[in-house]
């Protein structure tokens, strides 16, 4: 067999990524691995040398390619309050156009953060990641460009809105719920 193409693997990556998304660790399966990638277990396991090794190769391409959205948002133009709106009603899209697969992050903590010790260091240094990006975003609005403490706490609070907004997507919660989480997590900005 000819040697697969770095964007070749990239594209199998995207398949692997979303099933363990939509259905955990435990719930895929090989065959709905390669059913996904359209590429057989002898393909898959040159790639990659085991299950683990996808799940964690997985999580790893979520933080990739997810977080370049959420950074773009947060980084963008605009007050705090008005970066973080757009990042939630991102969400609130995602949900009312049927995606409810929730964070795959958190998806991963639940599912695997008490088994396997590599995923959960990814888990928690994806978090981490996310919250500088959250600090980040807020510098621009008074008063987190001058005070550190009430920007690191607004961060924190903002980061786990956003997650249980991911979580309530993912727990199939009506959208009301969800706009009106967002909403109250938006006004304390």
């Amino acid at each position: 067999m000819a040697r697969l193409r770095e964007f070749e693997i990239g594209e199998a990556l995207d398949g692997v990524m979303d099933v363990f998304w939509r259905q955990g660790y435990e719930g895929a399966s090989m065959q709905d691995i390669e059913a996904a990638t359209g590429l057989n277990k002898q393909s898959l396991y040159r790639i990659f040398p085991d299950k683990r090794a996808m799940y964690l190769a997985a999580l790893e391409r979520y933080e990739a390619t997810e977080f370049v959205k959420a950074e773009e948002v947060l980084a963008g133009p605009g007050t705090a309050r008005a970066r973080f709106e757009t990042l939630f009603d991102g969400v609130i899209a995602l949900a009312a156009a049927g995606d409810r697969r929730g964070c795959f992050l958190c998806n991963a903590a639940a599912d695997q953060g008490q088994e396997d010790k590599q995923a959960t260091a990814v888990v928690s240094a994806s978090m981490r990641r996310l919250e500088k990006m959250f600090r980040k975003g807020l510098e621009v609005s008074a008063p987190y460009d001058r005070d550190q403490k009430a920007r690191e706490e607004r961060a924190s609070a903002l980061l786990a809105a956003y997650l249980g907004l991911r979580i309530l997507t993912k727990a199939d919660a009506p959208l009301r719920v969800i706009k009106a989480a967002a909403a109250a997590a938006i006004r304390t900005i």
